[in-house]
């Protein structure tokens, strides 16, 4: 849950955990077990509250993290499920900093009864973070509330096409949702369950890099040697990026068509197509008359190096698809 929840479990903590406890969790959680891995692993528990279904994933054999931000439902937990087997964090969503300084990651996150209490403009931050923290190929199962609020807990709507467009937009592969009534007897009350699979190292990335390539206005070709670009300035030049906030970071624009050159410059020069109807310069739009005047290795194309005469100016010019080239025996030094 969000911090903004926590009073209202605070002040109802006891007689909450005696009504979450009255449920057994493979019952609750029926729906979800044919998609718990046989290797059991280590699973987080997000907003824990009484422990119910930490303990029930610890049965299970799964090493558990409960994240409860509510000091009253932790020690409601933590009394109720005194097992050294979950280790309770004092935490919430959407950031997870705490759980996210410990550098842990996860086979299964269990996301029950919580979403309703993160914002929307906060969900897809939410959502992120939890990503973050689950091993390739790992189950997320959610679990949201779809009625009027408690009195006293802050609550917001939540659904299920929300959630699938985040689903979506991450390459996350949904294996399932159903819908069952409350089993408090709440008849205004309904839950819709949603299990999802992370991808995994291999071929279970594409999703995500098919939405990035089809969802953009640029052609496949550019999207595509961006993703390059970066990949590339992540791998070996750390040092030139620089932290905005919790969520960005940003590069130097020259950094990006330096890396840009440099992968595109040996593929142009052996003529291997960059799309099915293209051979060699023909039809890229970042290849105008100072390409052909940069004489330059690829090799030599490293952050902090300097150029002269015209490798310098073909180097400024390449990208400025309007202006004109013109040579010019001048020395210009570019780092």
């Amino acid at each position: 849950m969000s911090r903004r929840s926590v009073p209202g479990y605070d002040d109802q903590a006891k007689i909450l955990a005696e009504r979450y406890e009255s449920l057994d969790f493979s019952k609750i959680h029926e729906w979800l077990l044919p998609f718990l891995p046989e290797a059991r692993g280590s699973a987080l528990d997000v907003g824990a509250g009484s422990g119910r279904d930490a303990k029930g994933l610890l049965d299970m054999g799964f090493e558990v993290v409960a994240v409860e931000p509510s000091f009253g439902m932790r020690k409601e937990g933590m009394e109720r499920h005194p097992d050294p087997g979950i280790l309770w964090v004092d935490d919430a969503l959407p950031g997870l900093d705490q759980l996210v300084r410990q550098g842990l990651s996860f086979d299964v996150a269990l996301v029950s009864a919580v979403w309703m209490h993160v914002s929307p403009e906060d969900r897809p931050r939410a959502f992120r973070k939890i990503l973050s923290l689950l091993k390739p190929g790992a189950i997320l199962a959610m679990t949201l509330r779809q009625g009027p609020p408690d009195p006293g807990r802050h609550m917001y709507e939540s659904s299920l096409p929300e959630l699938e467009k985040l689903v979506r937009t991450h390459g996350v592969t949904l294996l399932h949702t159903s819908v069952e009534p409350d089993r408090l007897g709440r008849s205004e009350v309904i839950w819709v369950h949603v299990a999802m699979k992370v991808p995994d190292d291999e071929t279970g990335a594409l999703p995500l890099l098919r939405h990035t390539i089809l969802k953009s206005d640029k052609s496949s070709t550019y999207k595509l040697g961006l993703l390059r670009s970066i990949a590339r300035i992540a791998d070996g030049s750390q040092g030139m990026g620089r932290i905005r906030n919790v969520e960005a970071v940003s590069v130097p624009l020259g950094l990006v068509g330096l890396f840009w050159i440099r992968l595109y410059k040996p593929l142009l020069s052996a003529g291997l197509p960059q799309t099915p109807n293209n051979r060699g310069v023909q039809g890229l739009g970042f290849v105008r008359e100072a390409w052909h005047h940069l004489n330059l290795s690829p090799l030599d194309l490293r952050p902090g190096m300097r150029f002269s005469g015209d490798d310098a100016l073909a180097l400024r010019f390449i990208g400025r698809f309007r202006m004109p080239w013109t040579p010019s025996p001048r020395c210009l030094p570019i780092t």
